[in-house]
């Protein structure tokens, strides 16, 4: 009787890729939100805070470029923890370069 790919073999399944892609949006989320929160106790008057809708919008698209290269690994917290910080160093990037505000 054949069974999908276990944790051990490479392959991509709808469950992986659906797990490392909210890995890396949390990633990226978090990298939008954490310059926030410091600021939080003395905000500064011109902040323009990230709406809602464009703030996961630009996570879930910047997570599909990590979800390419961490598809086909295993759903364990050691590879999800690789898929967030991927997500947050690819929104790190964009925001160096000015591509995200």
């Amino acid at each position: 009787m054949m069974t999908g790919p276990s944790d051990k073999e490479l392959g991509e399944t709808p469950a992986r890729f659906l797990s490392h892609w909210i890995a890396s949006g949390f990633g990226c989320i978090l990298n939008r939100l954490l310059p926030l929160v410091l600021e939080w106790p003395a905000p500064a008057l011109n902040e323009a805070f990230p709406r809602w809708w464009e703030l996961i919008g630009s996570a879930g698209l910047i997570s599909l470029f990590t979800v390419i290269f961490n598809a086909n690994l295993p759903v364990t917290a050691r590879e999800l923890m690789k898929s967030a910080s991927m997500g947050f160093a690819i929104c790190a990037t964009l925001k160096i370069f000015g591509v995200l505000g």
